[in-house]
């Protein structure tokens, strides 16, 4: 994913309904609403280029999300709750506890 460049500084916040929200920081505005999954989502990480979204799920799933266009780049799932997603710090790793 190529990386961008931010007119807003954004804030991602998940919920426990499956919602992966995006919001200005600046203002507090919405940005973006995202259904993300089918169930909460316990966490969510910038990558350090903020190109990609990653979230960890209790629907079994990881999801890497396009952050330019909130589309979902790829779904791993998994046989149990996924907790945790982080980034390496040059993209070339994204990794999740379950």
């Amino acid at each position: 994913v190529p990386k961008r460049q931010r007119r807003v500084q954004e804030l991602a916040v998940v919920t426990s309904n499956g919602k992966l929200l995006i919001y200005d920081s600046a203002t507090g505005s919405t940005l973006r609403t995202i259904e993300a999954h089918n169930n909460g989502i316990m966490n969510v990480a910038f990558s350090f280029d903020s190109s990609m979204i990653a979230t960890a799920s209790f629907d079994h799933t990881a999801r890497l999300w396009n952050a330019d266009t909130y589309a979902c780049l790829h779904t791993l799932q998994h046989n149990n709750f996924v907790w945790a997603v982080a980034f390496s710090k040059l993209n070339r790793s994204v990794v999740a506890s379950c």
